[in-house]
């Protein structure tokens, strides 16, 4: 008897071990499967993103993204508008309680739109040749586009910003930024910084891999805009962390810098979404608020101008806080532009 006892005894023993062992294995295995959601579920949303623009039209995602064509018909752009009477805004140089008035302007496409069906690829369509005449006359009224750098350290009561200071900003990466606006900044010795979306390049009318480290060469700015161009204020933290903090760590890597200007899409943000942004290490962030009053304390909701399809030389000349050109001017540099009009991709 004590010896069948014993067994029993070592038997139940062992049954207990086991169940033991057994209710622990399931627990790593739930942690591991809690830890693979979030990246299983951006995968998801990539994966779906990319069979949709494998067809051949796309649905737009939003005022950032676009359509591809199917049979582009080329249109006329819409008419110049009548030069208004435009009153610049004052370009402060020095630090007003930690404020500045800097107009960050945005740009999406320099292309001309041949979409008529898209009114809002439309809108967002600015032509190489306004876009060069924009420029040229930024030039010649004494504009000075600095970087987000620049504009911080001001803010911190660094080094002034020159006179007529403008930040121009281009959002989502298309391959016009590359192909139009870069040489045409760089013969102004401009700069400009674009807001990547990491999971669009290479796409069709995305800037590729190459492209994006080319125009950084040339003194270009990269900021990032996200994996997926998604709106970070509806999804889950974990989700909007994944997105914020993986685009950043690709860009570094494409680029070989880092990286630390963020764009929000739409613009949406909220508190946590900024708090995210600066968990991750990016150093200041813009939204689609209008207005130019910048300030060291709000460096994670900046504010921003959008130049669109319909701007002329003139009501531009206002968006940028310089002088408006007189009614009768022209672009003395477009006849030496004229050989060289790159093709801009379109909806």
């Amino acid at each position: 008897m004590p010896d069948n006892v014993g067994m029993a005894a070592s038997t139940g023993d062992m049954r207990a071990l086991t169940r033991s062992r057994s209710r622990s294995a399931v627990i790593v295995l739930l942690m591991f499967a809690l830890c693979a959601a979030s990246a299983a579920a951006t995968t998801y949303f990539a994966r779906a993103r990319d069979a949709a623009a494998s067809t051949p039209a796309a649905v737009a995602l939003d005022a950032s993204s676009f359509a591809s064509p199917v049979n582009p018909v080329v249109v006329a752009a819409p008419p110049a508008a009548v030069p208004p009477v435009a009153t610049a805004w004052p370009a402060l140089t020095v630090s007003t309680g930690s404020c500045l008035n800097v107009p960050i302007l945005v740009y999406h496409y320099i292309r001309i739109a041949d979409n008529p069906k898209d009114p809002l690829g439309w809108s967002l369509s600015v032509t190489p040749r306004e876009f060069q005449a924009q420029m040229d006359w930024l030039h010649a009224a004494g504009g000075h586009p600095v970087t987000m750098e620049q504009l911080m350290v001001a803010l911190n009561g660094g080094a002034a910003l020159p006179s007529h200071p403008v930040v121009l900003t281009f959002d989502d990466g298309h391959d016009d930024f590359a192909t139009v606006a870069a040489p045409i900044l760089a013969r102004n010795g401009f700069v400009g910084i674009n807001y990547v979306v990491t999971g669009f390049i290479g796409r069709y009318a995305y800037m590729t891999a190459s492209q994006v480290q080319s125009v950084a060469a040339m003194g270009m700015v990269i900021g990032a805009h996200t994996v997926d161009h998604v709106n970070l204020v509806a999804m889950s933290a974990q989700l909007a962390k994944t997105e914020i903090e993986a685009s950043k760590a690709g860009l570094e890597h494409l680029v070989g810098h880092a990286v630390l200007d963020f764009a929000y899409p739409y613009g949406d943000v909220n508190d946590s979404v900024a708090s995210l942004v600066a968990q991750a290490g990016f150093r200041d962030a813009v939204t689609m608020n209008y207005g130019t009053a910048q300030c060291g304390s709000q460096r994670f909701v900046l504010h921003r101008i959008r130049v669109v399809g319909s701007d002329s030389v003139w009501s531009f000349a206002g968006k940028a806080g310089v002088e408006s050109p007189p009614g009768n001017w022209s672009d003395p540099q477009l006849a030496a532009y004229s050989s060289q009009s790159p093709r801009g991709h379109t909806s």
